[in-house]
């Protein structure tokens, strides 16, 4: 039996952005892919989306593109939905989703512009993009310079827009959008845990996530706290995964992607290296990582928190 088309509600949870596993030569790890990708459908993860920022999308070849996509689909099979990434460019945005929609995925996120650009420019190109896409669609704010509110709004309510990911630090317009587009898509917090329980507050409905890589039970567990009612549970949980979340962040996010390579390979999983212009982790700082991945994964391991 195949999967449904996949619909709003199916957006209200945990989104795992998945790293792209690559060998000591930087190709990319495709069993390595298939494996993680595997660990998140079996532990109970129903949206995965390759090829995104954590798999550092924008420095990927189409044909590694297609590689990594297509392994995705395979190893999930009817378990999970997969949306990878699309962009940054509008060319570039184009070309993977032909590859996408030729792979038959769930949908697909245009990536935040990077390069020159102007609000009726990305209004533009988005609507357009969206429409020649022809698929389920999340959108990505990142700028609200380039993406301000009314616009956004035109764009979350046309019928192939199903989320928004929201990742501004600014609760005042995320307010606004959550009260304008209503019901006509989903808005998700697209800056992980640290500020998912804020945003939650003000009306995000999920968050995408990149610890979720290694630790998705304890990300899953986070929502449906959440979602209870259960603040205690929400704010145990939150403690546990933010000391990560600052480990990423640091540098300007310069372990953003390679903090997490070094987590799956701490836990047996596929890491390897990340691909400029991303760094790895410096030698230096790898205990760190590895003993807050140990702790991490004690939890993780507990089966009440499921």
């Amino acid at each position: 039996m195949s999967k449904p088309a996949i619909q709003l509600d199916d957006y209200k949870g945990v989104l795992v952005v998945t790293i792209t596993p690559r060998r000591p030569d930087r190709t990319v790890d495709l069993d390595g892919v298939q494996r993680n990708a595997r660990y998140l459908a079996d532990r109970g993860v129903r949206i995965v989306m390759p090829q995104c920022g954590t798999g550092l999308v924008y420095d990927s070849t189409l044909e590694e593109y297609r590689q990594t996509v297509e392994a995705t689909m395979e190893a999930v099979g009817d378990r999970a939905f997969v949306i990878p990434g699309v962009g940054p460019g509008y060319g570039r945005a184009v070309e993977m989703g032909r590859i996408a929609a030729e792979l038959g995925v769930d949908g697909v996120m245009i990536m935040p512009v990077v390069g020159p650009a102007s609000p009726e420019g990305v209004y533009a190109g988005l609507s357009d993009l969206i429409k020649t896409l022809n698929l389920p669609i999340v959108l990505y704010l990142k700028s609200t310079d380039l993406m301000p509110v009314p616009a956004t709004v035109r764009l979350a309510r046309m019928e192939q827009v199903h989320a928004n990911k929201y990742a501004v630090k600014d609760t005042e317009t995320f307010d606004r959008l959550v009260d304008e587009i209503g019901e006509d898509a989903v808005l998700l917090c697209g800056m992980a845990e640290k500020p998912a329980v804020e945003y939650m507050d003000h009306g995000a409905k999920g968050y995408s996530s990149g610890m979720a890589n290694f630790v998705p039970r304890l990300s899953l567990a986070l929502h449906k706290a959440y979602v209870a009612g259960n603040r205690a549970e929400v704010e145990r949980i939150h403690g546990l995964m933010v000391p990560f979340e600052d480990i990423r962040a640091e540098g300007k996010g310069k372990y953003n992607a390679s903090a997490l390579h070094v987590a799956m390979e701490r836990i047996g999983l596929a890491g390897g290296p990340v691909i400029p212009m991303s760094a790895n982790v410096a030698p230096q700082d790898i205990p760190r990582v590895q003993a807050l991945t140990d702790e991490l994964m004690r939890h993780e391991n507990n089966k009440d928190e499921g």
